[in-house]
């Protein structure tokens, strides 16, 4: 079986590339018209540094690439949200690649994001993705303010919970951006607990050194495509590391979310849409 990267599945289009799989014409049916359209819900568990386990059992809601655009509509979006808003969570983080291919569709992303902010208690955080700086550039970050959204670009964010803080560091996308973990893991206080919000997860050895407990990712979408045996079949610039899931970074957790949406070709094998709940919980230890 060959393997395909995404910009080579682009160059070559999709009809050649699913051609090459050897897929049924039902099995085309299915990847392009049914699995982009069916979100799950993932749960996954960060351990908490000791100087914040009274944080123990606080969810975060985790939401990234949701591309609305020509194949993921505002209904698409609203159905993944809906998901994210019967659970509740606490603090809700956005990875970036909020749509896809016209600025047109930012309003409308934005303010369906920024009603399920509005109902989470904790507020909300974002950073940018590649598609973002490529489409709408400091649009992205005005629509989303507008809505309540703050943009974090090298940036941290102080998230208190009784006399406790969490410190959410926002790092720049790699590729159009320019990323800096060093200077923004700086300015979070000497000892505080910092969870890392990066869109791409290739360089995520960098935020570990630079001190954070854990990393949420997006921007693979898992490869959108995963075969048997072989894996994923198309991965991004800067995403061929930590590619799904749960991972680690030099004992650092990194947690690479599937994402909404779908970039060309539209299309999920064996990979399905997600949004996720991310709860942190207190280490135990044995004596």
């Amino acid at each position: 079986m060959a393997t395909f990267s995404r910009t080579s599945l682009l160059a070559g289009g999709a009809v050649s590339a699913l051609a090459a799989m050897s897929l049924s014409a039902r099995e085309l049916y299915v990847a392009r018209h049914i699995n982009p359209y069916a979100p799950q819900l993932e749960r996954v568990e960060l351990h908490l540094p000791p100087s914040i386990a009274s944080m123990d059992g606080l969810k975060i809601g985790f939401i990234t690439d949701t591309h609305v655009g020509p194949f993921i509509s505002i209904h698409d979006l609203q159905r993944a949200l809906d998901l994210v808003r019967a659970e509740k969570p606490d603090l809700l983080l956005l990875g970036g690649d909020y749509i896809s291919e016209s600025p047109r569709y930012l309003a409308g992303t934005a303010e369906l994001l920024g009603l399920l902010a509005a109902e989470t208690p904790l507020g909300c955080f974002a950073v940018m993705g590649n598609h973002d700086y490529s489409i709408t550039g400091a649009y992205a970050v005005k629509a989303l303010g507008e809505v309540g959204i703050p943009m974090l670009s090298n940036d941290v964010a102080e998230v208190k919970v009784g006399g406790d803080s969490l410190w959410i560091a926002g790092i720049d996308e790699t590729l159009l951006g320019s990323a800096d973990p060093v200077g923004t893991m700086s300015k979070v206080p000497k000892g505080g607990a910092a969870l890392a919000l990066w869109h791409e997860p290739t360089f995520a050895e960098k935020a570990a050194a630079a001190g954070a407990f854990a990393q949420l990712s997006g921007h693979t979408h898992g490869g959108q495509v995963l075969l048997p045996v072989v894996g994923p079949i198309g991965l991004p610039v800067h995403g061929h590391r930590h590619v799904i899931g749960l991972s680690s970074a030099n004992g650092m957790p990194v947690y690479t979310s599937r994402g909404v949406g779908v970039y060309r070709p539209p299309i999920r094998i064996n990979c399905p849409p997600e949004v996720t709940i991310v709860t942190l919980v207190a280490s135990t230890t044995t004596s």
